[in-house]
């Protein structure tokens, strides 16, 4: 599929969230780039956690009503919530939902989740599931990283994103590696250590 155009294009936000109940699995807002009367819902202001938390279980139950029909993780369905156009995809056990304000083209929105998925399924050899992205939860972030900065959208091509976090990744085990035998200080690994440890916390409420 030809690719469009991504020159000035971006996003609000990428959410992940557990299919069952809504509750947030992992999220990241790019504000900074947008007015703040974007950032004002029915919710409270988007700067703050717990307003966060509550929008994206909103945006979860429009989602689910709206996207009933979806039957498998390559449909993708887009609709309106507040001031934002939203696309998702729905997975066994996680929704996924990329959000871009009312002037933001559809078609990039969806190719950008479209971006997402294709990475994934690669990354978890085609089993996107809450086992196979909590296992692969660094490679999630160095995908969201490789689409976008700072909310900008960079590239919506699945194969650079893919040879982007690969190679990403096999640096980030190296320095990982320099950590363990004390020649860094384990900031970076730290990192990831802690987020996954909340990833995983959240998976294991899941029942």
């Amino acid at each position: 599929m030809s690719q469009l155009s991504t020159s000035l294009s971006k996003i609000f936000g990428i959410i992940f969230v557990r299919a069952q109940d809504g509750t947030r699995l992992y999220s990241k807002y790019y504000p900074q780039l947008f007015p703040k009367n974007l950032l004002r819902v029915p919710e409270g202001v988007l700067t703050n956690i717990d307003v966060q938390k509550q929008f994206e279980h909103n945006v979860w139950e429009k989602g689910k009503r709206v996207g009933a029909r979806l039957t498998k993780g390559s449909e993708t369905e887009i609709f309106q919530y507040c001031q934002f156009n939203i696309v998702m995809k729905a997975f066994n056990e996680v929704h996924l939902f990329v959000l871009g304000d009312f002037e933001e083209n559809e078609i990039i929105l969806s190719q950008v989740i479209n971006g997402i998925y294709e990475s994934l399924n690669h990354i978890t050899k085609d089993h996107i599931n809450k086992k196979t992205l909590l296992e692969n939860f660094d490679q999630v972030i160095i995908i969201i990283d490789e689409i976008c900065d700072q909310g900008i959208i960079i590239t919506i091509d699945p194969s650079v994103i893919i040879a982007r976090s690969t190679m990403r990744d096999t640096e980030a085990v190296s320095l990982d590696k320099q950590e363990t035998s004390g020649s860094t200080g384990g900031a970076f690994s730290s990192v990831f250590a802690s987020a996954k440890r909340t990833f995983a916390q959240q998976f294991m409420g899941s029942g």
